[in-house]
């Protein structure tokens, strides 16, 4: 296998600063690619084991986040059988990076149904990948404003969640500590811990019941563009619901359930934050709004927290 480029301070592709890696070669040719010059699977220079180790030293700095595996492609089948021993290296090597990586390939109906080369040393590869971004680039769909995307098909899948859960789960953000997804048909049990809590939903409505749970999850959750899992990174527990419901021309109004046990931590501001910024730049956002019970002070200081300001109090049955 030939590379293409090896960048060793990326902030573009993933979160943080990363490695990157850049291999060579891919058979989809998107119209108007980033890099047409990496389709040639001859271009660049050898990917050698003296390579292998300027990327390991390079992902020794403390301030490095992960690494991110791009091209080309590297799941042409050439570069599957090229990389998979690397990659498995450098995830034992550094368990604590994360690793994302792009393909043009469709995660469930090319990569899981062994399409492309190997199906063993496919699977092999993406399980040393936390992170995928899958599908051609299609040019009428570019965006600027996609996060680690160019166009509105391609989709940032959990690799590990997607492979134990055999179902897929897109994320969404991804912070220090939480990934924020869609949610999923899995998700009842942990929602159902948080819903179905009396003191957690003490200032929203009385507890769901697992029924009464499971019939929100498939009815408002799963499949919704504007509402948010919040799972820990490194234990994969939901801990948080968030919602943005659409009130006006670019207005929504937030809201949010944390798990109790999970409260005083910062995981609300954290994935709060982290929901704003995406709807800033992917569901064309410009305001948010927020109705808080006034006893509810974790939620008030959360909401002042992240910078909203108080309008006016009303008065809706017994609440204010």
């Amino acid at each position: 296998m030939n590379y293409a480029n090896i960048k060793y301070y990326d902030i573009a592709n993933g979160p943080g600063v990363r490695v990157s890696l850049y291999v060579s070669g891919c058979r989809n040719h998107c119209k108007n690619c980033f890099n047409p010059e990496t389709w040639d699977f001859a271009y660049g220079q050898p990917f050698t084991p003296e390579v292998e180790e300027k990327i390991f030293k390079g992902l020794e700095l403390s301030y490095i986040k992960g690494f991110s595996l791009l091209g080309g492609d590297p799941f042409e089948p050439e570069n599957q059988l090229a990389l998979v021993g690397f990659m498995e290296a450098l995830k034992k090597r550094f368990p604590d990076k994360s690793v994302w990586a792009w393909t043009g390939y469709d995660f469930e109906a090319d990569l899981l149904t062994g399409k492309k080369g190997d199906p063993e040393i496919t699977m092999r590869l993406l399980k040393c990948i936390d992170v995928l971004v899958d599908g051609r680039f299609v040019e009428s769909l570019k965006n600027p404003d996609l996060l680690f995307r160019g166009s509105s098909n391609q989709r940032i899948i959990l690799v590990r969640q997607s492979l134990a859960r055999d179902e897929l789960v897109q994320m969404v953000a991804e912070t220090d500590r939480l990934f924020v997804r869609r949610f999923t048909p899995h998700d009842a049990a942990g929602l159902y811990e948080i819903l179905g809590d009396e003191q957690t939903m003490q200032y929203v409505e009385p507890a769901f019941g697992r029924e009464k749970t499971d019939k929100f999850l498939s009815e408002n959750c799963v499949g919704k563009a504007n509402v948010f899992a919040v799972e820990l990174k490194d234990c994969e527990k939901l801990i948080g619901y968030i919602l943005l419901k659409p009130t006006g021309e670019r207005e929504y109004e937030a809201g949010w359930i944390f798990h109790k046990d999970y409260r005083g931590m910062g995981y609300a501001y954290e994935a709060v934050n982290a929901v704003f910024d995406h709807a800033f730049a992917e569901m064309g956002a410009f305001k948010f709004t927020a109705g808080i019970d006034e006893r509810n002070a974790p939620s008030l200081t959360l909401a002042r927290g992240i910078g909203m300001k108080f309008i006016r109090t009303e008065k809706q049955g017994e609440k204010t």
